[in-house]
């Protein structure tokens, strides 16, 4: 799985999102399509890494408000980005639909057992939430690349993931991700795509 993360100028206000590639989450098991639509689209500039989920829902479950709350035990969007590319060490960014942040630096033995830095936090990092009338929402992130050990230049290659996790309205769970990883876990980093910095 690859995809073309575009360069822009300005602000993720100034951000075209229509002229940029989406790509559909599937389950993360198989591949199959997902219950709910999610795309997700992503850009980049001199100053950070810029990401949009749009999620249809009908049911959302977002009770938790504190920073670093287990908000993947609700209705959460997420990321993980990998600067080094050797998926041992990344970082995550999940938003749930009340747009609570939970950010961490994640270590990775390459078989899935991790080590998860939750005292971390992203420096300058933005979310936003806009919930529609149809019970859909739509979730933005701003990271600035401060937060990473490499600068990305045009060609840049970056391992990355992205994820959803959705309750029904059966109380069942879920698990969304663009690049399937074979199994209900999202930390097998041996399965994320990658994210290749264009202009």
């Amino acid at each position: 799985m690859r995809y073309n993360c575009r360069k822009v100028e300005g602000t993720i206000e100034s951000v075209q999102w229509t002229e940029l590639e989406a790509v559909s989450l599937v389950q993360v098991v198989d591949g199959e399509q997902a219950r709910l639509r999610t795309t997700v689209k992503a850009c980049w500039s001199q100053e950070a890494i810029m990401v949009r989920f749009d999620c249809e829902d009908d049911h959302v479950v977002s009770t938790m408000t504190e920073r670093d709350a287990p908000l993947y035990q609700e209705d959460v969007v997420e990321i993980f980005l990998d600067d080094t590319t050797q998926g041992q060490l990344y970082r995550e960014f999940v938003v749930s639909p009340n747009n609570v942040v939970y950010d961490a630096m994640i270590g990775n033995d390459g078989e899935g057992n991790i080590d998860v830095n939750k005292q971390w936090d992203a420096d300058g990092l933005r979310t936003t939430v806009v919930s529609g009338d149809d019970g859909a929402w739509a979730c933005e992130l701003y990271i600035p690349l401060s937060n990473f050990d490499y600068m990305p230049a045009v060609g840049s290659e970056w391992r990355c993931n992205m994820y959803r996790i959705d309750d029904d309205k059966q109380g069942n769970r879920h698990f969304w991700a663009w690049s399937p990883t074979g199994a209900i876990h999202f930390h097998l980093s041996k399965h994320f795509g990658t994210f290749v910095f264009v202009e």
